[in-house]
C-alpha cells in the first residue's frame, strides 16, 4: 500500500531518518517560467505540492578570483566607463543575516516620483547602503534610478529618486542588491563547475563563504582556485519565491489559522517549519511571511532556500491556485551531494523535464559503503536509504533492492532512432549497442556516392567501418581517427609550416587527428559504411592511434538482466531488457514498443532494482518524477558519509 503522511506529522515521522542530497547544477542551461497548479484543499485535509526552487537565472556579478583562503575568495578592482578603478562590492550587503527592505514605488504621469520604505530591512553596514534596482518601464521610456540611505542601526530609512524615467503605466518593482546570495563556480572544465557556496559576509573586494557543505577531505582552495571564473547569484528566499506583498503572493494569505502554508526543512532543528503570509490587518507587525509556530521571530521574507532544494505548499483553500516559478534549468550533468546520515531535505527536480526514478541515483552509487546510496533487503529494512515522491497528499516510498545490479561500476549506454513499428513503436532494429574499427574516410554525397565529388568539395563524409553499420537516424561516435592533414579543397596535403605538398611527393605532411572524432547523426548507411555530415579534413591513415566507432558502451559490474526505457522522441511506453555477459550489457531486446516515437528517444539503462512499498517485487525504475515536482530523500545508511556523485542530465541525451 502507499504510505500517506500528513505534513503536520512530518517533524515527528521523518526527522528520525533524515538525509540530505544537495545538488549544484552545472552552468549550461536555459531560463524560463514554469506554471504550477495547486489542487483545492481544506484546513482539515490540505492538498500538498512539492515545488522546485532551482537557481536564479541572472547573476548580479561575474568575475575572476584573485586569491583564496580556507573560507574566503577575493577579487581585483574594476574600471568603470570613465576609467576610474572601483571595488566590485558594497561592504556588508551580502551578509546572510541581512534583512532585505520592502520598497514601494509611486507614479506621476508615467514617471517614478517617490519610493516608500514599507519595511526598512536590517543588518546593513553603516555608511554602505545597498544598490537600488528599479524595473524597466513596460512602455517606451527610460528606466528610473534611485539611491538608498541608512540610519545608524543599519536599516533603510529613505530612498531618493534620482531620475524618474518614463513610460511606466504601472508602478515598477523596486529591489536592492542585498541579502542572501551564492557564489557559483562557472570555470569551464572544472569537475566542480556549478558548485554553490552561501556568502556569509563581504567587504569591498572579499567574500566570506559558508564551507559547512564541503565533503570530507575537500577544501575551498581545491574547488575555488585563483583565476577561476565565478558568478554571484541571488539566493532563493521565501519572499523572493512566493512574493513579499499581498498582491504578489500566489496562495491564500491571512492569519496563522486561515492562510495556506509553506513548509521549509530546518537542518538545525531537524523539523519542517510552517510559514504563512500574514496580511498585517493594521496590527504592529508588517505584512509578510512569518513562522506559524513562532511569530515573535519577526518577518521571515528572507528565509533561505538552497538552489537544489524545494519546499512543500499546503493548500488549505477550497479552490485551485497557480504559481509561476522563474529560474534556470541545466542542460549538463549534475553534481549531487549525498551527505552523512542524520539529515533530510526536500529536493527539487533539477533538470526541468520528467525524470525516471532509475535516472535519479546513478547505478554505480548503489551498495552498502559509506559513499553509497544504501540498498535494502526488503521494504522493512531500516538501514536502506529511501526516496519519497509526493502526489496530492500521499507520499509514495521507494527503495533499491540489494543484489539487483548493485555492483555496477560503469553505466551502460546505447542509442536509438525513431520507431519503425506500427504507430511509431520501437523495435529491435531501432536500438543499437555496437562498436568496431574505422577503416577509411572519403568525401561523398548525402547517400554515400563518391563519383563526381571534386576532391573535398562536399559537406558529407563516408566513413568505412568494420561490423554492421548502424541505421540512419542513430548517433555514432568516432575516436582516434587520424590521417595526413589536407587543405580546404583537398587537393594537397599540408606540412608543418602550413605549406601545401603533393600527395605521394615524398615530402612529410602533418599527421593529425580528424575533427570527425565526435558524435554524429548518421545520414545514410550501406554495406560497410555510414555517412555523416561534415567536411573531411584528413587523408585517412590507419597507422596512427586506434580508429574506432561505437553506438554505446556495455558498462561494467552488472550481475544480471538490466531494464531499458525509451524516453522522449515524442513517444511513450517503450521498454526493453538488457542481456548481460561478463558484467557488461551485450544486447538490448525491446519487450514493449510503446507508441509515438517520431524521433530518436533517449535509451536509459537502469539496474532494475527500484521497488515501491506495497508493490511486492515489481520493478519501479520507470516511475516518473515530473518536471515541476520534487521529492524527499532519506539517507538511513548507518555509515553514510558526505560524498558527491554525478547524475546524468536527460537534457543532454534527448
Amino acid at each position: 500500500m502507499k504510505k500517506a503522511l500528513s505534513l503536520f506529522s512530518l517533524p515527528i515521522v521523518l526527522f528520525c531518518f533524515t538525509s540530505q542530497l544537495v545538488l549544484a547544477s552545472d552552468t549550461g542551461g536555459y531560463a524560463g517560467t514554469v506554471s504550477i497548479t495547486l489542487s483545492a484543499g481544506t484546513q482539515a485535509t490540505p492538498s500538498y505540492k512539492v515545488v522546485s526552487a532551482g537557481v536564479s537565472a541572472d547573476p548580479v556579478y561575474t568575475g575572476v578570483i584573485t586569491s583564496v583562503t580556507s573560507n574566503t575568495i577575493s577579487f581585483g578592482t574594476e574600471t568603470d566607463s570613465e576609467g576610474t578603478e572601483t571595488n566590485p562590492f558594497v561592504t556588508g550587503v551580502f551578509k546572510s543575516t541581512v534583512k532585505v527592505p520592502v520598497l514601494t514605488a509611486s507614479l506621476n504621469s508615467g514617471s517614478v516620483n517617490s519610493i516608500a520604505v514599507t519595511y526598512a530591512g536590517a543588518g546593513f553596514t553603516a555608511g554602505n547602503p545597498p544598490e537600488v534596482v528599479i524595473d524597466f518601464p513596460d512602455g517606451d521610456g527610460d528606466e528610473a534610478n534611485a539611491t538608498a540611505a541608512l540610519d545608524g542601526s543599519g536599516t533603510v530609512n529613505a530612498v531618493t529618486v534620482g531620475t524618474g524615467g518614463g513610460g511606466y503605466s504601472v508602478a515598477p518593482t523596486v529591489s536592492v542588491v542585498a541579502g542572501p546570495h551564492f557564489v557559483r563556480l562557472t570555470e569551464s572544465g572544472s569537475s566542480d563547475v556549478g558548485r554553490c557556496f552561501l556568502i556569509t559576509d563581504n567587504n569591498a573586494s572579499r567574500l566570506t563563504l559558508d564551507i559547512s557543505r564541503l565533503a570530507t577531505g575537500e577544501s575551498l582552495t581545491n574547488i575555488l582556485q585563483a583565476d577561476y571564473s565565478v558568478e554571484i547569484i541571488s539566493a532563493n528566499t521565501l519572499g523572493g519565491m512566493m512574493g513579499i506583498t499581498q498582491g504578489d503572493c500566489p496562495i491564500a494569505v491571512g492569519d496563522r489559522n486561515t492562510a495556506d502554508l509553506v513548509y521549509l526543512w530546518d537542518t538545525d532543528k531537524a523539523m519542517y517549519i510552517p510559514y504563512f503570509f500574514y496580511t498585517g490587518n493594521g496590527g504592529s507587525r508588517p505584512a509578510g511571511w512569518y513562522n506559524r509556530n513562532k511569530m515573535r521571530s519577526g518577518l521571515q521574507n528572507d528565509a533561505l532556500i538552497y538552489p537544489d532544494e524545494g519546499f512543500i505548499i499546503a493548500r488549505r483553500t477550497n479552490s485551485t491556485a497557480t504559481i509561476n516559478i522563474v529560474g534556470a534549468a541545466s542542460e549538463v550533468n549534475q553534481k549531487l551531494r549525498l551527505p552523512a546520515v542524520g539529515q533530510q531535505v526536500v529536493m527539487n527536480n533539477p533538470f526541468g523535464v520528467d525524470v525516471l526514478l532509475g535516472e535519479i541515483i546513478p547505478s554505480q552509487f548503489f551498495g552498502t559503503s559509506a559513499s553509497d546510496f544504501r540498498t535494502g533487503a526488503s521494504d522493512s529494512d531500516t538501514n536502506a536509504d529511501i526516496i519519497f515522491f509526493l502526489s496530492g497528499s500521499t507520499w509514495t516510498q521507494y527503495w533499491y533492492k540489494t543484489g539487483v545490479n548493485d555492483g555496477v561500476t560503469r553505466v551502460a549506454t546505447a542509442v536509438a532512432k525513431a520507431g519503425s513499428g506500427g504507430s511509431g513503436a520501437m523495435t529491435n532494429s531501432d536500438v543499437s549497442l555496437a562498436s568496431g574499427s574505422v577503416t577509411g574516410l572519403a568525401s561523398c554525397d548525402a547517400s554515400g556516392g563518391t563519383s563526381g565529388i571534386d576532391h573535398n568539395a562536399s559537406e558529407y563524409i563516408k566513413v568505412s567501418l568494420s561490423g554492421t553499420a548502424p541505421a540512419a537516424g542513430m548517433s555514432i561516435t568516432f575516436s582516434e581517427v587520424a590521417g595526413q592533414r589536407i587543405n580546404d579543397n583537398g587537393t594537397y596535403e599540408v606540412d608543418d609550416n602550413g605549406t601545401d605538398v603533393t600527395v605521394g611527393s615524398g615530402l612529410t605532411p602533418v599527421v593529425a587527428y580528424s575533427t570527425v572524432n565526435a558524435t554524429h547523426e548518421i545520414v545514410a548507411r550501406g554495406s560497410g559504411y555510414v555517412v555523416v555530415k561534415g567536411r573531411r579534413d584528413v587523408n585517412f591513415n590507419s597507422g596512427k592511434g586506434t580508429p574506432a566507432w561505437s553506438t554505446g558502451d556495455g558498462g561494467a559490474g552488472y550481475s544480471g538482466t538490466a531494464t531499458v526505457y525509451f524516453v522522449g522522441g515524442g513517444g511513450s511506453g517503450g521498454v526493453g531488457t538488457a542481456a548481460v555477459s561478463g558484467g557488461a550489457v551485450t544486447g538490448i531486446t525491446v519487450t514493449s514498443g510503446g507508441t509515438g516515437y517520431t524521433s530518436a528517444p533517449q535509451v536509459v539503462v537502469t539496474g532494475g532494482g527500484w521497488r515501491k512499498i506495497g508493490a511486492a517485487d515489481a520493478v519501479k525504475d520507470g516511475d516518473l518524477l515530473g518536471s515541476t515536482e520534487g521529492m524527499i530523500i532519506m539517507r538511513r545508511n548507518p555509515s553514510g558519509a558526505l560524498t558527491y556523485i554525478e547524475a546524468i542530465n536527460p537534457n543532454k541525451q534527448k
